[in-house]
């Protein structure tokens, strides 16, 4: 005879759910209702008194009434305008009562004001008097006498004697329960309430039967799977069953089946992939599971081209093969190139002009050389039946940063692991090493490094070992990946070099960096977004003092995807090169040594980013679509600010009274390409001082083309020219360019595609 509490709840399960249903249904027609017809009056404000347990925000998702969007309360000529529910405001109390009862409230008085500002326009307020709490006498929780582990089954319940009681708790402990107890080998897990509550003592009683069903293992796993033309499959049946994480004879968990279907999926090699417990052996102590699949492509080919601001024209292609030597691992060959049209070929005008040429002609020194990549990535699907997934890369290539340093690796193996640690938290370990050679500005290498002549230059361009262990983790909670509205994204990495992995002993360095964003959508299209990034290097010192690592591993800001008061990477320390027009005289002193001084007011040629090892940035922006084109258009206020510090004495010290803040404007056109964002950021602050050179021709002996220059008023550094090359002491870092006061002259463009963060 079935149990009779049991009966109950199965004949009760579809009044309610039919009762959610109508009442969703009831929702959305309602949701027409505020919609402003000719004489209806429109909502300005909306707000809530009295609440102490819930805030406004949840309180204002469970009724009807909205008040006008934004744009149309503060700016009346654009926004979405809404109005009084057409069926007043009676229903709004009646949800408002029923959230509270449910969250164990159950004298709570709702009363409403409706507060004219003009003849068809009010603002709605809902006094709200919460009343005492249900409070839990007692909690009796019976049935799990058979199970090992009871304990671990009731911790952390929401439920407990002497707080406060609601039904929303009552039934979230029970699915913790259940959930729990299928976890941990029960699969027919069932709980059963009984709860009575007394008003006038404002006590309730919960009793919680438990009937957790056999413990039960995995029986039979069936797999069923068909290529995508619905033949046989190219996987086998045997390579799945061991990609699952568990085999027939293990103790049953729901996760289990959980975690097998995350690992199919994350093959790429499947469109659906099914995982599910045989409903005829729920009861049994041997549940046995069906694995339904369809296999996508084998083989695929994806072609990329693309346009932006610093790469010019870029080409990306690769070649996948997804079931490769027939074990459903995957191979990955992909070749890119970008600068194309600006570093090739060179000698066509009109296609360089296709390039962004504002930005490029100033980096001639990297961006005249083509960037690179070529590599094979080979992928496990696990590793030693574990949840990490295992590449493995084999690559060449080169690759610059605007005006800082341009790596070529020309040869260069990767070996990574990657797994969810929990839900939208992806970590990942590396190992990289390659053989290769990085270039800099000479300027840096003389500002930063007191390399001025040609000889000790050419020594820190030579070929080196760079092997880097890393750790990067993250922990995403959005409700977008591409175009998030609510939630936040954290995420950090540490990367480190030492010879005892194999790296040489000019190249070592210890980093770490975080970052962090987060979104919230104030009303429908109108977004806060707000990110924060900082890092820092430790390495050991130079003969400069200089605490810092190969030029490619340092840490910049500035530019489009940054501080977009700033062109790209020039916020922090800087070397100047100057012309020889903005030189005012040269004198030579009694032993020989010349000195070089500027002019007046002087400018320079060409800024260079040097980077630090320690940064620093935060972006807010208010993202605001258009009201006419609301799916072309956006408009983005932000607010930027940071700092790059080199803790070195003589370049910049770490202080954080040297935080810039830049605010501005950006206007995102959605185009097909992706988002194009024109940024303007107002630049209030004068030029960062840094050394200043003028760059000599070289001669045929290959001395030193950098002399260090001084503004008037400041100690000048004299030269030798010696058999050796140019000897100097150490240039000041006090030049600062003059800069207009003009308020146009102090905006700076950039220009970007794709989100800022």
């Amino acid at each position: 005879m079935p149990h009779p509490r049991r009966s109950l709840v199965q004949a009760i399960a579809p009044i309610v759910l039919a009762s959610l249903a109508l009442t969703a249904a009831s929702a959305r027609l309602a949701a027409q209702e505020i919609e402003c017809d000719p004489g209806d009056t429109e909502v300005r404000s909306l707000r809530f008194e009295g609440n102490k347990t819930f805030s406004g925000d949840e309180l204002s998702a469970r009724v009807l009434t909205t008040p006008s969007s934004f744009a149309k309360r503060y700016f009346k000529i654009f926004g979405t305008k809404r109005c009084l529910p057409s069926d007043g405001l009676a229903p709004d109390v009646q949800r408002l009562k029923q959230f509270y009862e449910n969250n164990g409230f159950y004298d709570t008085k709702v009363d409403t004001v409706v507060s004219p500002v003009s003849r068809a326009v009010v603002d709605v307020t809902f006094r709200i008097n919460e009343g005492p709490p249900m409070r839990l006498d007692t909690l009796e929780i019976t049935g799990l006498d058979s199970v090992a582990d009871a304990a671990s089954i009731t911790r952390d319940l929401r439920l407990r004697p002497g707080g406060r009681f609601g039904r929303l708790q009552m039934y979230a402990d029970i699915d913790t329960i259940t959930a729990r107890l299928r976890n941990a080998g029960y699969p027919a897990a069932t709980v059963l309430r009984e709860y009575q509550t007394h008003a006038e003592e404002h006590v309730a009683e919960v009793r919680l039967d438990v009937e957790p069903g056999p413990l039960a293992h995995f029986g039979t796993i069936a797999v069923s799977s068909r290529d995508v033309n619905g033949r046989a499959p190219e996987i086998d049946s045997a390579v799945v069953l061991g990609l699952l994480g568990f085999r027939q004879g293990d103790r049953y968990s729901d996760r289990a089946l959980i975690d097998a279907q995350r690992n199919l999926y994350n093959l790429g090699a499947y469109r659906h992939v099914g995982v599910d417990l045989d409903s005829a052996s729920i009861g049994d102590s041997v549940a046995n599971v069906r694995i339904d699949l369809r296999e996508d492509y084998m083989q695929q080919v994806d072609l990329q081209e693309g346009w932006a601001t610093l790469d010019c024209v870029r080409l990306n292609a690769q070649y996948t093969n997804k079931n490769f030597l027939d074990r459903a691992k995957r191979i990955e060959l992909t070749g890119r190139v970008s600068k194309l049209g600006y570093a090739f070929p060179k000698d066509a005008p009109a296609i360089r002009n296709i390039c962004y040429r504002p930005y490029l002609d100033q980096d001639s020194t990297f961006s005249s050389r083509l960037n690179y990549y070529g590599g094979a990535t080979f992928r496990q699907p696990t590793l030693f039946g574990t949840h990490w997934v295992p590449a493995y890369t084999a690559y060449t290539e080169r690759r610059g940063e605007y005006r800082a340093y341009l790596r070529t690796t020309y040869i260069g193996g990767d070996a990574s692991a990657t797994r969810d640690i929990g839900f939208g938290m992806p970590m990942r370990v590396g190992y990289t090493l390659e053989y290769g050679r990085t270039e800099a500005e000479p300027a840096i290498l003389c500002a930063v490094f007191s390399r001025c002549d040609t000889r000790s230059q050419a020594d820190f361009r030579r070929n080196l070992r760079l092997a880097i262990a890393s750790v990067a983790l993250q922990r995403i909670r959005v409700d977008n990946l591409v175009e998030p509205t609510n939630g936040y994204v954290l995420g950090s990495e540490l990367r480190g070099a030492a010879p005892i992995i194999g790296t040489d002993s000019s190249q070592r360095f210890g980093k770490a960096t975080f970052d962090g964003s987060w979104y919230h959508e104030l009303t429908r299209g109108v977004i806060v977004a707000l990110r924060a990034r900082s890092g820092f290097i430790t390495a050991p010192r130079d003969t400069s003092g200089a605490r810092l690592p190969p030029p490619q591993e340092r840490l910049y800001a500035g530019g489009a995807n940054s501080v977009r008061g700033f062109q790209q990477n020039e916020l922090g320390p800087v070397v100047y090169l100057v012309d020889s027009n903005q030189l005012d005289s040269a004198v030579t002193l009694a032993d020989g040594s010349i000195i070089q001084v500027l002019k007046p007011n002087a400018r320079e040629s060409r800024t260079i980013p040097v980077g630090g090892n320690t940064v620093f940035v935060f972006n807010a922006e208010l993202r605001l679509r258009d009201p006419f084109f609301p799916q072309l258009l956006e408009y983005v206020p932000f607010l930027d600010g940071g700092q790059v510090w080199t803790r070195v004495g003589h370049v910049q010290g770490f202080n954080i009274k040297s935080i810039v803040l830049t605010p501005g404007l950006g206007v995102r056109l959605f185009s097909p390409i992706g988002p194009i964002q024109l940024n303007m950021g107002y630049n209030s602050h004068p030029s960062q001082p840094g050394p200043a050179y003028f760059a000599a021709p070289v001669d045929v002996s290959g001395r030193a083309p950098l002399i260090c220059v001084t503004p008037p008023g400041v100690e000048p550094v004299p030269y030798k020219e010696t058999s050796t090359g140019i000897q100097q002491g150490q240039c000041p870092a006090s030049f600062a360019p003059a800069k207009s006061s003009s308020f146009f002259s102090r905006i700076v463009w950039t220009l970007s595609i794709g989100t800022n963060f």
